[in-house]
């Protein structure tokens, strides 16, 4: 009886075992799956891009718009052993903090563009005194702005490191940066982008925020920022000029908005039985050939 219940006892402890083995081994298939499959979705998102482009040749559509086959989200679309949920964004509805690197347009247009950056922390209740430490991050100097730190500053901590002197590759990079807690960062993060990197882009009008919005000029109030997305979406710059509220101010800005985008950001989920994988891609698409080329992409 001795020997039939350790008998008992050593099976019932290797099935376990073997039901552990197996369950992580299933683990590990679906999370190699779910990394496969972030690829074809990074793929699928290329192809609605395309799609988008090719309706908007057909009816000579020529801006985006939150009406887009871009702008519908995807949920639970089946690709292979998983499901595909993802939501596209314009991300040229957004403001560029990478505008504070270029010193294209000479110290004036700087000016402005320090300006719009604060202005949109003072919408958000926040310290605009947090612009000059990123001014001091993305510049090419170590001379650092009033409230600002320099490489001198991050060397000081530990673990040290330098100011990168450099446009942002991503918005994780700012956490890196004097003041942007992540409380900050959550904040700011539904209103700004660092592509192009290269800055320089206008603000799509058709996708903007009406916080955004009121970036353009301090004269872009929140009425007339709402003015502005009810009279959505305008097929030309000029056609602004029919928000009486804005008529006067956009003639002004004509080079600071847009009514077309080329980036866009895609956040993508895929599930494949009881696996979860997340992954940001910001995909830069080319309106003349419909092709779109990743610019940034981040597995969660």
């Amino acid at each position: 009886l001795l020997v039939l219940t350790l008998l008992t006892a050593l099976i019932l402890e290797f099935d376990a075992e073997a039901r552990r083995e197996y369950r992580a081994a299933a683990t590990f298939r679906d999370d190699y799956k779910a990394t496969m499959l972030t690829r074809a979705a990074v793929q699928a998102t290329k192809a609605v891009l395309l799609q988008d482009l090719m309706r908007e040749k057909m009816t000579g559509q020529k801006y985006d718009g939150p009406t887009d086959i871009w702008a519908m989200p995807i949920t639970k679309f089946p690709i292979g052993d998983g499901f595909l949920t993802a939501r596209i964004q314009d991300e040229m509805g957004k403001l560029n903090l990478n505008d504070l690197a270029s010193t294209s347009g000479g110290e004036l247009e700087q000016k402005r563009k320090v300006t719009r950056v604060k202005r949109l922390f003072e919408l958000l209740r926040l310290s605009p005194s947090l612009v000059d430490a990123l001014i001091d991050w993305v510049d090419q100097d170590e001379a650092p702005q009033p409230a600002g730190a320099e490489s001198l500053y991050y060397q000081s901590l530990r673990p040290p490191y330098r100011a990168a002197n450099s446009p942002l590759p991503g918005l994780g990079d700012l956490r890196l940066i004097k003041g942007f807690t992540p409380e900050v960062i959550e904040r700011i993060t539904p209103y700004v982008t660092v592509f192009p990197t290269e800055g320089g882009a206008g603000i799509n009008v058709n996708t903007a925020d009406p916080i955004v919005l009121q970036t353009l000029d301090p004269a872009v109030s929140q009425s007339v920022a709402m003015e502005i997305v009810q009279g959505r979406p305008f097929k030309t710059k000029v056609e602004l000029d029919r928000v009486s509220s804005f008529q006067e101010i956009g003639r002004t800005l004509r080079n600071d908005y847009d009514v077309k985008s080329d980036h866009f950001s895609a956040r993508l989920t895929i599930t494949v039985n009881e696996t979860t994988k997340s992954s940001l891609v910001i995909l830069k698409r080319d309106s003349s050939k419909g092709d779109s080329a990743v610019e940034y992409l981040k597995i969660l």
